[in-house]
Order: structure tokens, then C-alpha cells, then sequence
């Protein structure tokens, strides 16, 4: 199953190598609590990345949801971005 996207922070592709990253917001990808004996672990938004390869027949969307639907679908290998020590 992929990860569900909230939004997408940013997007990077190079045409001629049909490379990109893609950072996001992910719904339910940071463990908040992690499980004890009585209850579950919750987990809750988190930023991540992910690389990509875009195929010959593949085009990127100038709009949102488009951007959104597409990296859903792909099955994205997503690294977890700390933001711990940013500046709010």
C-alpha cells in the first residue's frame, strides 16, 4: 500500500535524466506513541522524501491533486525528514 499524501512540499525533475525527489507530507508516518501492553502505537503526520524515475510515457501535472494522485500511485521507497531542530 502507498502512503497517503496530505501535500506536497516540493518537487524536483530533471527532463533529461527522467530523475526527481519529491518531498511530502505524509499522513500516518511518524510513530507518535509507540505500542504498550494496553494500547496501539499512533502514528501522525510526517515529512519525508522520496527518489523517483519517471517512464517514457510519464508527465508531471502543474496541478495539486494531479501531482498528488501520481506519487500515490508510484509505491515511493519514503525517508522520514527530522525537523526536529528547525526554526518554527
Amino acid at each position: 500500500m502507498s502512503e497517503k499524501i496530505l501535500s506536497v512540499v516540493s518537487v524536483n525533475y530533471d527532463p533529461e535524466t527522467r530523475q526527481g525527489s519529491i518531498k511530502a507530507i505524509l499522513d500516518d508516518f511518524m510513530l507518535i506513541y509507540p505500542q504498550t501492553y494496553e494500547d496501539p502505537a499512533e502514528y501522525g503526520p510526517g515529512l519525508a522524501e522520496a527518489q523517483f524515475t519517471l517512464e517514457e510515457d510519464d508527465e508531471l501535472s502543474d496541478k495539486d491533486e494531479e501531482i498528488i494522485s501520481f506519487f500515490e500511485d508510484l509505491y515511493l521507497n519514503w525517508n522520514p525528514i527530522d525537523s526536529s531542530d528547525w526554526d518554527t
